[in-house]
């Protein structure tokens, strides 16, 4: 060990820890051995990977320690000529190695995974065979990619090939670039199980036991997190950042600490890997660990003896409720059977460790779910006759053993602090897209800034974002909100979300206009998932009088959200950019955002929340007086338009310009200000102030308005804002003053400007009924527009040679088409009694009654401004067409449908789908 020694010599320190973790995951491998092939004599593919995970990981570890002992941990004055061949082969096989292993691993954890959910757990098979494939195309990939980091490829580690026809690629695209691939399937693979292992109906000891073994994976996300951190401290230095593997000053001895923690990281987790293996030889050394002697476990064993006694006193299989689906979904498993010779029958956690083969010869009644994970040709038929008391779906849902949380019920019907409760939860989403968008914006500026890219380039970075929500409304939000409804949608956004916000890490890294594409894409793909559901979720989650108001509020906490994401950016991640342009430092913010998106959807997994079947949905809206035959007539028309879709397709259109012109002026606001006649003393903000306040404004705007929809029709209030926002375009449009003078009525443009949305998104819904998710959908992909108008200003500019001012016509222009869809909705009375807020009481209340007719009076407050409302209300019917064909239900007279639920995704279902 002399070699390793030094007055500022790491070697040492790296050497030990290498060896002590490689040292201990050997003997991991080993009990595993002897748990598996000695104890159950039972060999799987998952054992066999994990031992050519050793393998590697030994020649890993090998790698670092020879290194060690040939100068790494040292500072280049220490390091002798002669050792620096043999160092650089040894950095050259760890950057071979590393990947493999990491792949061998996680292979084996995932095939553990699917030898565990085989026959059942459908979701999770599906999960594991995508993150199979991610973490083995990743691998092949990133292997390929170090092994031929230079050309040629002996450049990598002879030091005599250091020449100019020599070509590397550099240390940051090696190591950084990797990291979002390693975190994502290190997260993917501990977050997977944990819904499975929740829901187990265990003894209090043995489901602790088992949840915390699987947890044990989070320490392997920890430590790739140290190890990213020593990877960016050791290229913080510009010559080492852009040098080939081992160049650059004293890199040896700024490296060796994150090479360090790579091996750390590998045989941390294969150290995690081996220990759900080990029951077998713990239970044959420590039995009294995994054997749970409390109260829980005899409460069990009572309760299914007791059911197993009714069974048997009955040869009829259990009723079943019709409106009850079967669940498709992950669910709590049933209770395994108790009772019997502990050594020959198998246990509760057999089926960690237990062989495909083995339960085969056991009777039906002594075989129970969890033997039937592991038992590929078990027959079905022989669980469901050995399922016992409560195993069955209930409206109450029990995890780790004592949380017990009541399935709510539909969300038409909740009302008060129910409502509230809920639409307080998903506003949390609205919070992190708002937070997206303001660093996006922020973080596009900053690109351009250090890139030095084109104006069509930073524009094209919005174009993706809004771009992708037409992509994403469409397929995926579609998709999972119509088949399995709001929280499925909440989850698959949030990882698709959680996904591209890791993406943008290589792109800062690498400062890569393609990469920022990219992952601004992804973001904005699955942002759109989300709002394909969380906007009609506050929109439904309540009573149908107050939508606009729930929509107006959640969206102010976006707006402010965005505001604060933008101070962030600004006073914090981006301060430094002018004296050091570079991006890296802006990654642990997305690191942070994309843990941040892991914990809330395990969140939203735990948290039950309310469904709205389509049978639910038709029923409310024919309950308000709004049918699928009601058609409206214009005299420039022969036949009658249908009613619900004409106000559809209206919204729709009013969303995609009203869009278009809020983002071109958000992306040209600034620019107006600069090149606009400055005033003698200047600005009296600075440009990105400006900004700043009008997003304050626009946050406020909403804030205000949302009170007013409670005493002044919606419709009234969307004619006010479109009017506000057309007049005061205009202004900032045709005014001739300076810079400080045009910034006026454009702040008060941003502040009529902020209630549209979530007007436009409420009023769309309102009496679609079965075709409500349907509309919610073609609302939120309606958002694409803005990425387009901006682009037109700029051909504006660009093709006809005029100023940004005088592009701002387009804008004028825009919001002068979005005022048809208030002028329908006021002088058609078919669309007034479509949109207007009635009390929609025909679902079952707390009575089980249901009222019609007189019940849809307004009664809200006779105040003075709903006295104006109603004289506004008379002058649009005066000069309104007549006529008001309300058509007849398309259910005929229906009476009450019972709430139709299913499980799946560990959720109520939807009920019925669109036909």
């Amino acid at each position: 060990m002399a070699e390793l020694g030094g007055n500022h010599s790491r070697g040492q320190v790296v050497f030990v820890v290498t060896t002590a973790t490689f040292v201990l995951a050997s003997c991991f491998v080993a009990a595993r051995l002897v748990s598996r092939f000695a104890i159950l004599r039972s060999r799987t593919a998952d054992d066999w990977f994990m031992i050519v995970a050793w393998f590697i990981a030994f020649g890993l570890s090998f790698a670092i320690d020879y290194g060690a002992t040939k100068g790494l941990g040292r500072h280049d004055v220490d390091i002798p000529t002669s050792w620096l061949p043999a160092l650089r082969k040894s950095e050259y096989a760890f950057t071979i190695l590393y990947n493999p292993a990491l792949m061998a691993t996680k292979t084996s954890i995932l095939i553990f995974y699917l030898r565990l959910s085989r026959n059942t757990q459908k979701l999770l098979r599906v999960a594991s065979y995508v993150t199979l494939a991610i973490v083995n195309i990743a691998g092949v990939v990133l292997t390929f990619l170090n092994a031929f980091q230079c050309s040629p490829v002996k450049a990598a580690y002879d030091i005599t090939q250091t020449n100019s026809n020599s070509t590397c690629i550099s240390i940051v695209t090696l190591y950084l670039c990797s990291a979002p691939v390693n975190i994502i399937t290190d997260l993917a693979i501990l977050v997977l199980p944990i819904p499975v292992l929740t829901g187990m109906r265990l003894p209090q000891r043995q489901k602790t036991v088992l949840v915390v073994t699987f947890a044990l994976g989070i320490f392997v996300t920890i430590v790739d997190v140290v190890r990213i951190y020593y990877l960016q401290q050791a290229a913080d230095n510009a010559a080492i950042a852009q040098t080939r593997l081992g160049g650059g000053t004293d890199f040896a001895y700024n490296a060796s600490i994150a090479l360090m923690w790579s091996a750390v990281e590998v045989n941390v987790g294969i150290i995690c890997a081996c220990i759900p293996t080990l029951k077998p030889l713990i239970k044959r050394i420590l039995p009294s660990m995994i054997t749970d002697h409390t109260g829980a476990s005899t409460e069990m064993e009572k309760e299914v003896s007791f059911s197993s006694q009714a069974r048997n006193n009955s040869n009829e299989v259990p009723h079943r409720l019709d409106s009850i689906e079967i669940p498709t979904g992950i669910q709590p498993l049933p209770r395994a059977q108790v009772g019997g010779n502990s050594e020959q029958q198998m246990g509760m956690m057999d089926f960690l460790t237990t062989p495909a083969d083995m339960g085969r010869g056991k009777k039906p009644q002594e075989m129970d779910m969890m033997d039937f994970l592991t038992t590929p040709d078990m027959d079905i038929s022989m669980i469901k006759r050995s399922e016992t008391r409560g195993t069955a779906a209930t409206d109450n849902t029990v995890y780790f053993g004592f949380v017990n949380m009541r399935r709510p019920r539909s969300m038409l019907r909740t009302k008060g602090m129910e409502s509230f409760r809920y639409c307080a939860i998903v506003t949390i989403l609205f919070f992190l897209w708002g937070f997206s968008y303001g660093l996006l914006n922020t973080l596009n500026n900053q690109i351009g800034k250090i890139a030095n890219q084109s104006t069509s380039q930073t524009l094209g970075l919005t174009t993706a974002y809004f771009g992708a929500y037409f992509f994403g409304a469409l397929t995926v939000g579609q998709l999972v909100l119509r088949g399995w409804g709001f929280k499925a949608t909440f989850i698959c956004g949030l990882c698709i979300y959680g996904t591209g916000t890791l993406m943008f890490w290589p792109s800062a890294v690498l400062t890569s206009f393609p990469g920022f594409i990219i992952s601004t894409f992804v973001v904005g793909f699955g942002l759109s998932v989300l709002e394909t559901a969380a906007n009609p979720f506050l929109a439904l989650c309540g009573p149908s009088e107050h939508a606009e108001f729930r929509l107006l509020l959640a969206q102010g906490v976006q707006a402010v959200s965005s505001v604060l994401s933008q101070l962030l950016a600004e006073k914090v991640l981006f301060s430094s950019v002018a004296s050091n342009p570079s991006l890296i430092d802006v990654q642990w913010t997305y690191l942070a955002v994309a843990l941040f998106t892991v914990i809330l959807a395990l969140f939203f997994y735990y948290m039950p929340l309310p469904e709205a079947s389509d049978t639910d949905l038709q029923q409310q809206s024919e309950d308000l007086g709004i049918y699928r035959s009601q058609t409206i007539s214009f005299p420039f028309l022969k036949v009658g338009l249908p009613l619900i879709y004409t106000t559809l397709a209206l919204a729709v259109f009013t969303q995609y310009t009203y869009v278009g012109a809020q983002e071109a002026m958000s992306a040209w606001f600034e620019v107006l200000l600069a090149t606009t006649k400055q005033p003698p003393g200047g600005l009296t903000l600075t440009g990105d102030n400006y900004v700043l306040v009008g997003h304050s404004t626009f946050a406020v705007g909403r804030f205000l308005f949302a009170p007013l929809c409670l005493i002044i029709k919606p419709r009234i209030l969307l004619t006010i804002t479109i009017l506000g926002c057309l007049i005061f375009s205009c202004l900032t449009f045709a005014l001739g003053l300076n810079a400080n003078g045009i910034a006026g009525p454009a702040l008060v443009f941003f502040f009529f400007e902020g209630p549209v949305f979530p007007i436009v998104y409420a009023i769309g819904l309102r009496g679609l009924g079965r075709r409500t998710k349907l509309g919610a959908v073609l609302i939120t992909a309606a958002t694409s527009g803005g990425g387009a108008f901006q682009f037109v200003m700029w051909a504006v500019q660009q093709v006809d040679h005029k100023s940004v001012k005088y592009s701002f016509c387009v804008i004028v222009a825009l919001f002068a088409f979005s005022l048809i869809f208030p002028i329908y909705l006021n002088l058609l009375p078919e669309a007034r009694h479509q949109v207007d807020p009635q009390k929609s009481t025909g679902l079952p209340n707390s009575e089980g009654q249901s009222r019609r007719g007189s019940a849809w009076d307004d009664e809200r407050p006779d105040t003075p401004i709903k006295r104006m409302s109603r004289k506004f209300n008379v002058i649009f019917s005066k000069i309104a067409p007549g006529g008001n064909d309300k058509g007849a239900r398309e259910s005929g007279e229906v009476g009450i449908v019972e709430h139709r639920e299913r499980q799946s995704w560990g959720t109520a279902g939807t009920g019925e789908r669109s036909p």
